[in-house]
């Protein structure tokens, strides 16, 4: 009788943590993006960050990147979920040429405030990617980040269009540090 209760019991647990819900963090984040930005070439197609123990990882996929391009991409960094908006903001040009700086953030909106520590980032125009790597010394070691990017198009100055992933203000899950990026 004892067996089969404990049996019973081993059962329920492990069927228990089978069905659980899945945690609200991931080490690396990845999602898809609809083709919803048709107006412009650089509609943002995935989005890919890992969070390692050294750095943020950034990949940004767009349909096609060109060195011609006149759009930019903005990474929203947050590193305080009790706080409204991102804490930090990665801005860059996608086209030929361009730069790209790390600033404080508030709310949405970057700040004049730039940030010093090891960041580089750049666009990959045969990979149709912006790649962008950040030392997790940017954000005073912070234990888990939350990303956002939105892309801007104005090539077209009457309709200037743009794209957000995961959507328009909107974080990916905490991403948490674990293995390298």
């Amino acid at each position: 009788m004892r067996s089969r209760t404990a049996l019973t019991v081993g059962a329920t647990i492990a069927l228990a943590a089978l069905v659980a819900a899945p945690a609200a963090h991931a080490e690396v984040y990845s999602i898809d993006d609809p083709a919803d930005a048709s107006a412009s070439l650089t509609d943002i197609t995935g989005l890919e960050a890992d969070y390692g123990n050294a750095k943020l990882l950034v990949k940004v996929r767009f349909a096609e990147l060109m060195r011609s391009s006149a759009a930019g991409v903005s990474v929203f960094i947050d590193t305080d979920p009790d706080a409204k908006g991102a804490e930090y903001v990665l801005s860059s040009g996608l086209g030929d040429g361009t730069d790209y700086v790390l600033t404080e953030a508030k709310g949405w909106h970057a700040i004049d405030e730039r940030v010093s520590c090891d960041y580089h980032a750049r666009p990959k125009w045969g990979n149709d990617v912006f790649r962008a790597v950040i030392s997790r010394e940017c954000f005073d070691d912070a234990t888990s980040v939350r990303v956002s990017v939105k892309m801007g198009d104005r090539a077209d100055g009457s309709h200037p269009v743009v794209d957000w992933a995961p959507k328009r203000h909107r974080w990916s899950l905490p991403i948490v540090s674990g293995l390298p990026a």
